[in-house]
């Protein structure tokens, strides 16, 4: 069956069916002109929103829809992540070819679900249109934190230290996985595709080093390390150090970066689209702090650099010596 036998209504009848989480909060949600949602007062509203374009974002390969759809939920749901928040409520646009399978349309929703109800968000209307090529997907996600947890880019103070979560460069390196670049065994090429498609939001990290105390400032990760770490420096008007041979790296990312002879910084720092955290901290905090989140969650908090002084403006030290780190990452409108 396609999408153009069921139009826009009918597909909407589809897909709307076991979208809320908790009903509690929600006055009205798909079916009317707007989502009408009870606000819990005293706290702050985050919202944020995240466009995804197939052959740009993502590629169409067999039946890899949940997967598509489970990636472009958590690359918002770890926005709010970062800001010390937690999501709450979702809208989601899509952009179809009135020949797409509405069974694809249906996995794409499948994996948006399973991330909701991962994270436990509502998701809680949107809108249906022709895409006359690719297939569009943007997700609107609204969440909530205290006051008192709300972690801007702008914190960031000299003698900061620089954390991040987990490991960094596993998205990029499952990319190679599905363009076929290379191979390597079938336990790594699981374990990178799961990263890539199946990205892990840090909400619970960030809510164990909130309730720990001593983040200056935050950023997720989803232009690579080297965009974010600048992006931080920007709004806090610092400069910044990072350690290479600190950054945290899977042996299956040195794995493929050798095999396709690719220098690891590309991964580690320029893959983009981990959706990992990176944060800033109090020096007299970081060993607590890394100490709670991972008791708390599993998850290692790693020292990769620290804040300087703006006039030191933002490098790299590698084999001991520093260098300029470019302000690079993905970007889009740029060749």
């Amino acid at each position: 069956m396609k999408v153009r036998q069921v139009g826009e209504f009918g597909l909407i009848d589809i897909i709307k069916d076991n979208t809320l989480v908790d009903p509690s909060s929600v006055v009205a949600g798909i079916g009317d002109d707007t989502a009408v949602l009870k606000h819990p007062s005293g706290k702050l509203l985050l919202a944020t929103t995240d466009m995804m374009i197939e052959n740009i974002h993502f590629i169409i390969s067999g039946d890899n829809g949940r997967q598509i759809g489970y990636r472009v939920m958590a690359a918002n749901v770890s926005d709010i992540a970062s800001m010390g928040g937690r999501p709450t409520h979702a809208i989601i646009s899509i952009g179809v070819h009135p020949d797409m399978e509405v069974s694809f349309v249906e996995s794409v929703y499948e994996g948006m679900k399973a991330c909701s109800r991962d994270y436990g968000v509502n998701i809680v209307g949107g809108d249906t249109v022709t895409s006359p090529d690719n297939l569009v997907l943007n997700v609107a996600l609204l969440g909530l934190v205290d006051p008192d947890k709300y972690l801007p880019r702008s914190g960031a103070r000299p003698g900061d230290l620089v954390m991040v979560t987990n490991v960094l460069g596993d998205s990029r390196a499952g990319l190679d996985i599905v363009l076929g670049r290379c191979s390597i065994s079938q336990e790594g090429e699981k374990y990178l595709l799961d990263r890539h498609y199946y990205s892990n939001p840090r909400v619970e990290e960030m809510a164990a080093g909130t309730a720990c105390g001593g983040i200056t400032a935050a950023d997720d990760i989803s232009d690579g390390l080297g965009s974010e770490i600048h992006e931080i420096a920007d709004a806090s008007g610092v400069g910044a150090i990072l350690k290479f041979e600190d950054l945290p790296v899977s042996d299956y990312t040195r794995e493929v970066a050798e095999k396709t002879n690719t220098d690891l910084i590309e991964y580690c720092l320029f893959g983009g689209e981990d959706f990992e955290v990176v944060i800033t901290v109090d020096p007299r905090k970081a060993d607590a702090l890394a100490e709670a989140v991972e008791s708390a969650t599993g998850t290692k908090l790693t020292v990769v650099g620290e804040i300087v002084d703006k006039s030191e403006g933002v490098k790299l030290l590698r084999n001991n010596s520093l260098h300029v780190l470019p302000k690079k990452g993905y970007s889009h409108f740029k060749k």
